[in-house]
């Protein structure tokens, strides 16, 4: 093959493939209202009034000597070096998880971590059930 008929190959399947782009795209266009309604009002209200509570439990927490930054520091304070994950879906669904650097988690020390922590959620007026508490440390992975 001489290198204009690879040139002219080339091109053809450049501009189909163009072309295909340019179809599914359209085509996925055309679709996609009529499968995705949008949100009525009542749904999104909810969705707001949703996100503005999420907001304000999280302001609450994360404040300066705020709960968390209690917590942290007992925690500290009694040796524990640590990483702390969040998750607020609601103010009645917090999930926290701590994964410790220093120390296994064995389960004498998830019991003092645990005291600790609902300890200070019972002194800020806060719901235990509010919470999901886990630990783990390095060696027990994502999946714990």
């Amino acid at each position: 093959m001489t290198k204009g008929k690879i040139a002219l190959i080339g091109t053809v399947v450049i501009i189909l493939f163009v072309t295909f782009l340019f179809i599914n795209n359209y085509l996925t266009k055309g679709t996609a209202s009529e499968i995705s309604p949008s949100m009525n009002p009542d749904m999104q209200t909810e969705s707001e009034k949703n996100l503005k509570e999420v907001e304000e439990i999280s302001t609450l927490l994360y404040q300066k000597d705020g709960f968390f930054e209690q917590v942290n520091t007992k925690l500290k304070g009694k040796g524990y070096a640590f990483q702390m994950m969040v998750v607020i879906n609601s103010k009645d669904d917090i999930e926290v998880k701590y994964i410790l650097e220093n120390k296994d988690a064995t389960e004498s020390i998830k019991e003092e971590i645990k005291s600790t922590f609902y300890e200070s959620v019972e002194n800020n007026n806060l719901d235990t059930s509010s919470f999901n508490l886990k630990i783990g440390d390095r060696k027990d992975g994502p999946d714990w």
